[in-house]
């Protein structure tokens, strides 16, 4: 619930700036590709969906990978940039804000989210990379995900399963 907020809060945020500059507004990251946004959108499409495996329910979809390089349909100092639990999952973090930095042109025009770093979703979900935090003028403080933070986070789910299920003799008469 949290993180839907903020996703909610954010974009609005991001398409209030793009409309006051009358600048498009660039989503990365699928508004309809994550567990829970499959059944409730959080954020729109924006003028532009830009994603590794496409936007299929928008409009105007750029399939891209941000860590290669510049995406060509997108022009340097271009756009607002919105970004949506995106970053926890790029091989390179280096190179993908360096792309957001590129097309948005300045701090001011960035909008991340990131998945909770305390939450589960940030050790287990798949092909989670990194976890952390952006801060006001989109000040990124990600680490890497290791694999000792995912067998703890395993092995602790795992003992809570266990004692939940775990039988239980009968009460006292």
């Amino acid at each position: 619930m949290i993180r839907f907020r903020e996703r909610t809060v954010a974009f609005m945020s991001a398409m209030e700036r793009a409309a006051a500059l009358g600048r498009r507004l660039v989503v990365i990251g699928d508004p309809d590709a994550g567990m829970h946004t499959r059944l409730a959108r959080a954020y729109g499409c924006g003028d532009v969906c830009v994603d590794l495996n496409g936007c299929p329910k928008c409009p105007m979809t750029i399939v891209a990978d941000i860590t290669k390089g510049p995406v060509p349909e997108l022009a340097a100092d271009s756009s607002v940039v919105f970004v949506s639990c995106v970053l926890e999952y790029v091989p390179d973090l280096e190179a993908a804000l360096a792309e957001i930095a590129r097309i948005a042109g300045s701090a001011d025009n960035v909008f991340i989210v990131n998945v909770q770093p305390w939450t589960l979703t940030a050790r287990l979900y798949p092909n989670a990379r990194w976890r952390g935090t952006t801060s006001v003028g989109s000040k990124v403080d990600m680490h890497p995900v290791g694999l000792d933070e995912k067998l703890v986070a395993t092995g602790v789910v795992g003992a809570l399963a266990a004692a939940a299920f775990w039988p239980r003799g009968k009460g006292k008469r």
